[in-house]
């Protein structure tokens, strides 16, 4: 009998433990390897070789497309200029800076509202714009959203 009382207390000592987050030694060692694996695992992106100014026109709901611009520097940080072909008043520039994530995926940062929007470089002559996850669009007009490299 107070062998199993005393198994049930280990067992909810450890219940515990697990549940409140406390980490032992052996389970931080594997989270620390871990993490070193994963960071590890992601590929860095040369900033030298996406760095340069891409063009193309992007799909509109409302217009014919947007003509972009969009200068990617390598100090972390763009300019982009959106020209609304026939729209009145239709041009917009922004300018600042943006992350890598997941070693392929832009993220251009507004400084004035915070909105982000996100490019995934598809090689050192193309970026093609992406939902916030790096998806790139899948219907046939998913070429549409590639900004080529100007030379």
């Amino acid at each position: 009998m107070k062998k199993t009382m005393m198994m049930m207390a280990v067992a909810v000592m450890a219940l515990t433990a697990a549940c409140t987050g406390k980490k032992t030694a052996e389970n931080a060692a594997v989270q620390d390897t871990t993490s070193v694996v994963d960071s590890a695992a992601t590929p860095s992106l040369d900033l030298a070789v996406v760095a340069g100014t891409y063009e193309g026109t992007l799909p509109a709901a409302d217009c014919p497309g947007i003509k972009t611009v969009l200068t990617l520097n390598t100090d972390s940080t763009y300019e982009l200029k959106q020209d609304y072909i026939d729209r009145k008043d239709g041009h917009d520039e922004a300018s600042g800076v943006f992350e890598v994530l997941d070693g392929k995926v832009l993220m251009l940062v507004r400084p004035s509202s915070g909105e982000h929007t996100f490019y995934k470089v598809k090689d050192a002559q193309s970026v093609i714009m992406t939902d916030s996850l790096g998806n790139e669009p899948e219907s046939e007009t998913a070429p549409l959203y590639v900004l080529k490299k100007k030379n």
